[in-house]
């Protein structure tokens, strides 16, 4: 007796409809976030093999005061004013990135990165701007898509298409999983019937680093929402319980070394201040510094805590936490891009980039022979009926 072939349950076509068109629609923009991805990943050694950032050795030297840095700064760049400033004692020891920006400008548009060497408090010669950079273009297109706040909801978008194409594809997969053996290629069968085995080996195994790159890149889409919010809410309700007098945005009365013990010293001991903003921008006051600190090392030293810095007289006004959703935000760029666990991790997301790259582009491929295989049968009938049509 023939037993007739088992009809897929509707949420099983679902499931197909949706790996199948989430996955064509997102094909072309994840192959771009592929490659660029995989070049960001070593935006560090690009950067400084190419000499875009000083990498100054202190070799023991006491740093000059931080102060000093900025006033030389200023000095040689009459037109601009720091908007932030970054101490990145890991990466870029013996090294003061100052982001500078043109008058009393608020936001951070056409920012320009200027470098001074702590010990000696003098400006390096490096004045690059990131985005003239081969990753600073990279990263536009990867984070922005060169749309700005737009840009980065579209890829927020790509990423959730990908991550439901990721979970709808795994529903399909499960049926097949459960009668051929993990890994099998079947042979002697097709070309086509080969490629979707090696499809659905290759997804399996990049299946968690899949997930995990496409949820944190849904995040990252989100990242300036996210911080307006933060910005709007907590910031912007501490904003309206202390003095908004405003202060000289340019020199303010506290010098930076005194904003930064004044932080350091409310901290949990051993936390150290990563980043500065200065008064008068949209992450500060008219009248406060906004003031970055974190651990040493661990989880925490992925995550920040924010202190406000009256620069008139030195007082630190609060200490705020991370909200959850900028925790998992902050979280996410290191996991995204692999760069918390040296250069066998990078190498291992390379790895698994290309990988999703093939799988890609090979569903993409048999979706379309698929469909050339259908077309020819419906040609072929169409050639005959009209010659048989003709006179």
């Amino acid at each position: 007796m023939t037993v007739a072939p088992r009809t897929p349950s509707r949420f099983f076509r679902a499931n197909l409809w949706l790996h199948r068109w989430c996955s064509l629609v997102a094909t072309l923009p994840f192959l771009i976030l592929c490659l660029s991805g995989t070049v960001l990943v070593f935006h560090e050694e690009i950067d400084a093999a190419l000499g875009h950032v000083p990498a100054v050795q202190p070799g023991g030297a006491a740093h000059r005061p931080l102060q000093e840095s900025i006033d030389n700064l200023l000095a040689a760049h009459a037109g601009e004013r720091v908007a932030s400033v970054g101490l990145d004692a890991q990466d870029h020891p013996g090294v003061l990135m100052a982001a500078m920006v043109p008058g009393e400008a608020r936001k951070f548009e056409n920012t320009r990165l200027r470098y001074a060497e702590l010990a000696t408090a003098r400006p390096t010669a490096h004045a690059v701007d990131p985005a003239a950079t081969l990753t600073g273009f990279l990263l536009e297109l990867h984070a922005r898509w060169f749309l700005g706040m737009v840009g980065e909801l579209i890829g927020a978008v790509i990423a959730l298409l990908v991550l439901v194409s990721l979970v709808s594809g795994l529903v399909v997969y499960w049926p097949h999983a459960k009668k051929v053996a993990f890994g099998l290629l079947r042979r002697g069968r097709g070309p086509r019937l080969r490629q979707l085995d090696l499809h659905n080996f290759i997804g399996v195994v990049v299946l968690g680093w899949a997930f995990a790159v496409s949820l944190t890149g849904v995040l990252l889409g989100l990242g300036t929402v996210a911080t307006g919010l933060w910005t709007a809410t907590a910031l912007g309700e501490l904003r309206g319980q202390v003095a908004s007098e405003p202060v000289d945005v340019r020199r303010p009365p506290v010098p930076l070394d005194a904003a930064v013990a004044a932080v350091e010293r409310r901290a949990p001991a051993g936390w150290k201040v990563g980043t500065v903003i200065y008064p008068g921008t949209e992450y500060s006051t008219p009248r406060h510094y906004a003031v970055l600190v974190r651990a040493p090392a661990g989880l925490e030293s992925r995550l920040f805590r924010a202190g406000l810095v009256d620069a008139g007289s030195g007082e630190v006004a609060a200490l705020l936490e991370m909200p959850w959703y900028m925790q998992a935000i902050v979280l996410s760029q290191p996991l995204h891009f692999g760069d918390y666990g040296g250069l066998p991790l990078k190498l291992l997301w390379t790895l698994s980039t290309w990988l999703t790259l093939y799988i890609t582009a090979n569903g993409a491929w048999m979706w379309w022979d698929r469909r050339r295989g259908r077309s020819r049968p419906a040609a072929a009938a169409v050639r005959t009926a009209a010659g048989e049509a003709a006179p």
